[in-house]
């Protein structure tokens, strides 16, 4: 199936491809520029569920049409799942290249594949490997029907619990309630999403044959990975916010201001998603030229491959003009810290911890390193430069570092967002 013209216009990146497409064409700066696109959302009547579902009327369904493309045009039918979509016929920012049909499939989860689904799967799409991203919660209360002669493997993105709002702590904006809340920080920066999506990534590397990738709706750790798969290949931003938009034409939620989040806080963070997934991700260029070259063809009717990258030439070695000893040589003894490559790390210990009531009244300072936990082991990256963002501190905490004594406050913004920075890195507005 082709989605040829689902890209009519190319974006700021496409056009720079087209003007400097002399020799190799690259498909990486359609992931170089990040935009905010803001439209209507459907009604639904389910927020806070493993699986939302709702009905659209006939006019709310012509809409997201209009919108976001048809998803049928990308849907696979099969009888047991409801959001199965191929990924093939997508074309890259500059026009030059599309996505291979029936190479990667995204869907819901397949508890409930019939034997006509599964032979589907097996025969006409070759499906030799599903990655199924739920929690082990969900696995084991509706496991997933075996497709014939594919491997299985868990990457649960949410770690243990598919949790959404904390009880105690709701999200403040009603935007990012329910399943929205995975788009705070979760999905982008949790270390189960950034470990799971980086062994993802490297998986299809491995994989000359089809995958399938499903979480329980099909929308969210799923839409998410189809979002990184195709900012690799070169889709340009609007035609990966149609292709995660057209999951509420399956009877799922998504909503705009999710996704629009999600690009928000890489750019926050990393400025790029090219840069997000390089440096966090470790998904280096050479493993992305080499995903390109497998999963991209030309446009012209010849379906070229797109070209593999050069492996780097080794460098020579001079002769070993040495004379050789008839003694064995005695190999030197290793320092103990080499033979333990694992260096040391700071001991952090919490002293005291105290809950804060305050008003939006402070600013953060720009470029300071802020984190996850108190006891700073994961890394959020740095404050941006410059933020006219208002902060409301919750929480207090006094820590002890190699015998020095500091103080953190556990930051929070109108969305909900959540890092603990040092104190003298908070300044109150007067």
């Amino acid at each position: 199936m082709s989605h040829s013209h689902f890209v009519k216009t190319f974006t700021l990146a496409g056009i720079a491809l087209s003007l400097a497409g002399i020799g190799v064409p690259t498909a990486q700066a359609a992931t170089q520029s990040i935009t905010m696109v803001t439209n209507s959302q459907p009604k639904s009547n389910v927020t806070n569920s493993n699986i939302t579902s709702f009905a659209l009327t006939a006019d709310e369904l012509a809409e997201q049409k209009k919108l976001y493309g048809d998803v049928t045009k990308t849907l696979v039918k099969l009888s047991g799942t409801k959001n199965t979509r191929d990924l093939g016929g997508y074309q890259t920012a500059d026009g030059k290249w599309k996505v291979r049909s029936q190479r990667l499939l995204r869907s819901d989860n397949l508890n409930k594949l019939y034997i006509s689904d599964k032979k589907a799967l097996a025969d006409k799409y070759h499906v030799t490997s599903v990655i199924d991203f739920r929690t082990p919660g969900q696995i084991n209360s509706a496991p997933d029907q075996a497709v014939p002669n594919a491997t299985n493997v868990n990457l649960s993105i949410l770690g243990e619990h598919a949790f959404g709002d904390d009880k105690d702590h709701p999200t403040l904006n009603p935007d990012f309630s329910g399943d929205g809340s995975f788009y705070i920080q979760r999905l982008e920066f949790g270390y189960p999403a950034v470990t799971g999506y980086r062994q993802f990534l490297n998986m299809l590397l491995d994989n000359p044959q089809a995958t399938l990738y499903h979480c329980s709706s099909g929308k969210d750790r799923t839409g998410i990975a189809t979002v990184l798969i195709m900012s690799i290949l070169g889709m340009d931003q609007q035609t990966i916010i149609n292709d995660f938009m057209q999951s509420n034409q399956t009877g799922r939620t998504v909503k705009l201001a999710w996704i629009n989040e999600y690009f928000r806080e890489i750019k926050q963070n990393y400025g790029t998603m090219e840069k997000y997934i390089t440096q966090l991700l470790d998904f280096s260029q050479v493993k992305q030229e080499k995903l390109r070259s497998m999963y991209l063809v030309s446009t012209d009717g010849k379906d070229t491959t797109y070209p593999a990258p050069q492996e780097p030439a080794p460098a020579p070695t001079a002769p070993d003009n040495t004379k050789t000893s008839e003694e064995p040589t005695i190999p030197a003894p290793i320092p103990e810290q080499a033979a333990n490559p694992q260096h040391k790390t700071n001991k952090v210990k919490v002293i005291s911890t105290k809950r804060l009531h305050t008003s939006y009244k402070y600013h953060l300072k720009g470029h300071k390193q802020w984190f996850k936990d108190a006891k700073l082991k994961k890394s959020l990256g740095h404050t941006p430069w410059h933020s006219h963002t208002k902060w409301r501190l919750v929480k207090v905490e006094r820590i002890k570092i190699n015998h020095k004594t500091l103080t953190y406050y556990q930051v929070k913004d109108h969305a909900g967002h959540l890092a603990w920075l040092a104190k003298a890195n908070v300044m109150k507005i007067k």
